[in-house]
Parts: C-alpha cells; sequence; structure tokens
C-alpha cells in the first residue's frame, strides 16, 4: 500500500493503537541530545517522561531500514542477513531473523532494572518510561547482559542470535506492571491484520485528484500510524500530533484532525473532536495539551471550536441526531462561556490572550510588547463559535437560546469592527494601556475567517492585504520583508496548515473562491513535495521542526478531497 521507505529520520515507523514507534536519529534530527542511532522509543507520558526504550543495533552495526505500513526490515551496511519487525496488536512487536542477530541497548535510568523471567525470557523495568519489556525467544538464542549495581543496573542489553538453521524469532512486549501470558502469534498473521487494518483506514478516506493521490497515502498512514489506544486521560483513542517528539494533543490541534475524518469514519472524527471536552475543567476552560499521563491549563487554545463543528455538521448531518447536538451544547457552551466569563478585560468587551501561546500562534510579532493583548483573530473565533451555539439550538427548537447567542455573536463582531479596524488594516491593543500595535503577522488578516459576514469593503481590503503575505508555498506567517521575519522562525514567517486552512475557508465563504483555490493549490503541492511536517520554511519549502505532524496531514487530506 506504501511504496518501501528508507529514512526514519523524519517520520516513525509505527501503527494505529500503539505507544511503541522506531525512529533514527543523528546530528540533524537530534542535535541537543547527541543520539545517534536506530531507536525503539514509547509515547506514554510523552514530553514528561523518557521516550527512550532502546538502541538497536543489527550485527554490532547501526543497521540499514526499509519500511511499509507494516514490516520494518533492517539489515547491517554490508550484509546479507535481515531482520523484520512486525507490530502484534498495540504493546507488542513480533520480530525475526535470518543470518543475522539484533542487539537492544535499553536506557539506564535511576531504578531501571533488567532481570532473568521463566522460560529463559528477561525483563526490563523501563523505569525512565514508567512501562516494562518483557523479551523472549522462540527460535533461536536470547542472551542478555546487565550489571547490577544494588539499586538499579547499570547496562542493559539484549541480543537475539540465529539457531542452527541461521534463523530467529522472538517477541517484544510493553507493559504496565503485570506481564500476562499468550501464545505467540504468526508473524505472518499480524503481518496481514496490520495491512488490513491500514487498507480500511485509507477505504475511508475521500478521494483526491491523481496528482495528490500518492501524497494522500502517505498522508493517511501519518494520522493512522500516529493513533494511540484509549488510556489514562485518554477516554478515547486519540490521534497524536505526532509519534516524533510532538507526542501530545493540543486544544485546537485536535479539531483539525477531526475534520480531515468526518465523512468517512464520523466515530474516530468525534472521538478526537471530544478529546478536550473529556477533559474540561470546572470554569468551562479546555486543558492547552495533555497526554495520556499529563495535563496542563497554564495556557488556552484559541475558540476554533463552534467553527469546527459547523464543518464537522455540514460533512455529516445524518450523524448528529438531537443526543450528538444535545452533547455538543454540554462542552460548547461552558467553553465559550469561559471566554466571556474569564477573559474579557474589565469593561472592554472583548476577548484578550494573556500570552502567546493561547493564540496557538507562540511567539507572533502581535505580542512583542507585552500581555494581555486583545487580538483581531480571537473575537472572530469566538463570533463564529456563538453563531454554531445558535444554530445548534435552532436545530433543537429552542428559539429563545438561539436568539441569546446570536446577540451575542452580533456585540462580539461589532465591538471588533469598531476596537481594532482602523479603515485599512485590523491591528492589536496592548492593556491596560491601550496601546496600538500593527506588525506584519497573518493573524492582522484572520476575520476573514468570517467569510460572508465581514462587510464586504473590509473584507476586500483585508483580502488584498492577505496577497501579501502569499509565497509561492502559501501564506507566511511573518511578512518576509518585515525585520522580524525568521526562516524557521516558528510564528514568525513559516508557512502552517492551520492559519492557511481557516484562510481558505473563510475565504470560500467569503466570496473569494478564486483566492482560495490559489493558496490550496500552493499547499497542497507544498505537502506532495515537502511531507507533512509541523510548519515550512515560506520561501523555500523545506519542511521544519516535527517532521510528520497530523494536523498538516489532515489539512491536506481536507483540501486534497475538495474540487
Amino acid at each position: 500500500m506504501i511504496s518501501p521507505h528508507s529514512d526514519l529520520r523524519f517520520e516513525p515507523f509505527s501503527r494505529r493503537g500503539s505507544y511503541l514507534n522506531f525512529r533514527r536519529f543523528d546530528e540533524t534530527t537530534s542535535p541537543h541530545e547527541g543520539r545517534r542511532g536506530l531507536y525503539l522509543r514509547q509515547c506514554h507520558g510523552a514530553r514528561f517522561l523518557s521516550p527512550w526504550l532502546a538502541c538497536l543495533t543489527v550485527d554490532g552495526a547501526e543497521p540499514e531500514s526499509a519500511w511499509d505500513e507494516a514490516v520494518l526490515t533492517l539489515k547491517a551496511p554490508g550484509g546479507e542477513g535481515k531482520v523484520e519487525i512486525v507490530f502484534d496488536g498495540t504493546d507488542a512487536l513480533r520480530l525475526r531473523g535470518k543470518g543475522c542477530a539484533l542487539g537492544l541497548e535499553f536506557e539506564t535510568a535511576p531504578g531501571a532494572s533488567m532481570y532473568p523471567a521463566h522460560g529463559g525470557a528477561w525483563e526490563v523495568n523501563a523505569r525512565g518510561c514508567q512501562r516494562k519489556v518483557l523479551l523472549r525467544a522462540d527460535e533461536g538464542k536470547l542472551e542478555a547482559r546487565t550489571d547490577w549495581q544494588g539499586e538499579d543496573s547499570s547496562r542493559m542489553a539484549a541480543r537475539f542470535e540465529p539457531g542452527p538453521d541461521g534463523t530467529w524469532a522472538a517477541a517484544l512486549d510493553h507493559f504496565e506492571s503485570t506481564w500476562i501470558p499468550r501464545a505467540p502469534r504468526a508473524f505472518a498473521l499480524c503481518e496481514a491484520e496490520v495491512r488490513a487494518d491500514f487498507a480500511g483506514f485509507l477505504d475511508r478516506l475521500p478521494a483526491c485528484a491523481p496528482e495528490f493521490s500518492e501524497a494522500r497515502v502517505r498522508a493517511a498512514y501519518v494520522n493512522w500510524s500516529a493513533l494511540v489506544r484509549s488510556s489514562g486521560h485518554f477516554r478515547r483513542p486519540a490521534m497524536l500530533m505526532s509519534k516524533n517528539h510532538m507526542s501530545n494533543v493540543w486544544s485546537w490541534d485536535h479539531a483539525f484532525n477531526a475534520m480531515a475524518h468526518m465523512a468517512g469514519d464520523p466515530g474516530l472524527a468525534w472521538d478526537q473532536m471530544l478529546l478536550m471536552a473529556d477533559r474540561q475543567n470546572a470554569h468551562g476552560a479546555f486543558p492547552d495539551a495533555q497526554n495520556d499521563i499529563h495535563e496542563h491549563f497554564n495556557f488556552c487554545k484559541p475558540p476554533i471550536h463552534g467553527w469546527a463543528v459547523s464543518r464537522l455538521r455540514a460533512a455529516r448531518p445524518d450523524f448528529f441526531t438531537p443526543d450528538r447536538l444535545r452533547e455538543t451544547l454540554a462542552w460548547l457552551e461552558p467553553w465559550t462561556r469561559w471566554w466571556l466569563n474569564h477573559r474579557l478585560w474589565e469593561d472592554n468587551g472583548l476577548p484578550l490572550y494573556l500570552h502567546g501561546n493561547d493564540s496557538g500562534w507562540d511567539n507572533s510579532t502581535f505580542f512583542l510588547k507585552g500581555v494581555p493583548v486583545l487580538t483581531p483573530d480571537l473575537p472572530a473565533f469566538l463570533a463564529l463559535q456563538c453563531r454554531e451555539l445558535a444554530e445548534v439550538h435552532t436545530a433543537l427548537g429552542q428559539s429563545a437560546d438561539a436568539r441569546r447567542w446570536t446577540a451575542e455573536a452580533e456585540r462580539i463582531q461589532k465591538l471588533l469592527l469598531r476596537t481594532l479596524w482602523d479603515g485599512e488594516r485590523f491591528f492589536a491593543l496592548r492593556l491596560p494601556e491601550e496601546e496600538k500595535i500593527t506588525a506584519d503577522t497573518l493573524i492582522e488578516t484572520m476575520p476573514l475567517v468570517l467569510g460572508d459576514r465581514l462587510p464586504d469593503d473590509i473584507r476586500s481590503k483585508v483580502a488584498r492585504r492577505l496577497r501579501r503575505y502569499l509565497t509561492p508555498y502559501g501564506p507566511a506567517t511573518e511578512h518576509p520583508d518585515s525585520p522580524h521575519y525568521t526562516p524557521d522562525g516558528y510564528w514568525r514567517g513559516p508557512v502552517w496548515a492551520p492559519s492557511t486552512f481557516l484562510l481558505i475557508d473563510g475565504l470560500r465563504r467569503g466570496g473569494e473562491p478564486a483566492l482560495a483555490d490559489d493558496i490550496a493549490r500552493r499547499f497542497l503541492r507544498l505537502c506532495a513535495r515537502s511531507g507533512f511536517a509541523e510548519n515550512f520554511n515560506a520561501l523555500t519549502g523545506d519542511p521544519l521542526r516535527d517532521k510528520a505532524y497530523t494536523w498538516t496531514s489532515s489539512v491536506f487530506l481536507i483540501l486534497a478531497a475538495q474540487p
């Protein structure tokens, strides 16, 4: 299904549901870590717990690799033997080798240890990962080397070696506390199961133009392989932003993933939409980010969720039964009230950000002079969210509530135009001084998301300003002529999927289809060429930061499916 791939530096080998993955590191992918080699890693408690389980070698050397959606193949440089690895379910691996040996050097940490288990197996207490690993050989030999230091092991190494026929077969189980013995499953059975699972996932995605068919398959793999099973804080299957190093769910990223899968797999899509609602606090706030073990509320993300729900309802109106609409109100209304009750500045009446992180545009130049800041994107998002609440109440026959939310949307939008529009462009205000801030940041164009609700004359001027930001690859988040533009400057230059898609959608609803289509084509061709990175150099199109990021692949899938 996926053409064989050799580079594990940027896109990890994994499968749907698993917290395990394989990735290669060198001086370009991990300069601050100083790591080199092919590693087996895990994503439980990502960014808080160690991801490193073991470094792999074949016949003592860093192996060459090739992989597709189901099988990872390793070879020693210049060697004729090979090792093949497949997932057995989500928490185990089946491994087999011919004509070579596989070595695993496990990461040490305080309290980590390695000790023999029943039947010639060995168990590793990977303390830094808060998980354990059991290794066993079904054919051939398993040798282990460990140095016990009284409280932990200073070395934990294992080696699978061929038997008399030159082959070996083994299993690796990844678990939390207690290993439950189970019969080994045939490698071929595991492989067929994984291939069928990916094929079914791919089939549920909308088709696209032939030009993007190969990229569609790779985008599907990025999303499929980034899914993890429910565990801890994750009460449902969760699509991580990546299994590289951005292995969390952030509270606007997940909405783009939901939209990508709504048409063909509404259950999966709705699970992604509810990930933050599951963890909503008593005040109505969503966590800024979460994984299965940790979450935090120090920041938030912008209220794009009403806009996202409107797109989900348009994609699958049959899915939104009265019960599901009531379920939507149960979390969308408290989330909206949180902004209206806790993020307004005294009598100003507009919502504010307390940090760039709250906006999702972490280091945008609108925040250079300090916070709190009123920016034009936030009232636009919140007005759309209030209108969506009105639409949901209307669908349920609750006209009084619908009128109340419509009035709130109109109030916010009027204040936006009265407070942050100077007749030519949108700007920001730093509080409490109400200092006017103009900057060459793409945020100034985000009120285009209001679509046809933005007055025609304003929409025309803002669309003209948007064209200033366009590069061959899409809208730069900081104008390239700005003194603050940085090629790899996060939100000070690179092209990003969410900002691009929000603008495309607003332009289409606002009567600017030609401009919307032009931006969409640029982004689609960028992804087909450069993959699905977290962001891209706006002038060269080179992939930046995390190289396998799901909201990028999701936006690609949405745009590629549109006529």
